[in-house]
């Protein structure tokens, strides 16, 4: 079976996008998630409607559909965990789980993650960030200080 036409630049973009990707969607994502399988589920996505090398940026449309993913992943989580809590059943295992700074961080919505990972980590600019995550400067910079005031108040509120 031959490949598709552009299969070769799609491949060898996706190998240079990818340790970026992996970072992200290892910061982006939930805990309970292989960052592989986010990054493998986004570029499946991607693929059946575009080829890589069609995208303006490729790397920022994948980083958006990775904080997608987590944020539909959240979601269900939250409904899992208010079916469990019907059931009158606790979580304390899995919250035990994670018991270091990182549980603090999973704590704030993927998209609130995201911003941090951008600014913090990767040292972009409020403006680059939004405008991977195709928000504007000014959600972008409210979802960061909500995050680190939900964090600053998590950590307060355990010592």
């Amino acid at each position: 079976m031959g490949r598709e036409p552009g299969a070769t630049g799609d491949e060898a973009l996706f190998e240079h996008l990818y340790p970026g990707l992996r970072r992200w969607a290892a910061a982006t994502g939930p805990a309970d998630v292989d960052p592989d399988d986010l990054i493998q589920e986004a570029v499946a996505r991607t693929l059946r409607h575009h080829a890589l090398c069609d995208l303006d940026d490729p790397g920022a449309y994948l980083r958006r559909a990775i904080v997608n993913l987590a944020a539909n992943h959240r979601r269900g989580l939250a409904r899992w965990r208010s079916a469990v809590a019907r059931l009158g059943r606790t979580d304390e295992a899995r919250s035990a789980e994670y018991a270091s700074d990182l549980a603090d961080l999973l704590r704030v919505a993927p998209g609130a993650r995201a911003v941090l990972f951008l600014v913090e980590v990767e040292g972009h600019s409020y403006a680059e960030a939004a405008k991977l995550l195709e928000i504007s400067e000014e959600a972008a910079r409210a979802r960061a200080a909500r995050a680190r005031r939900r964090l600053r108040l998590d950590i307060e509120g355990e010592q």
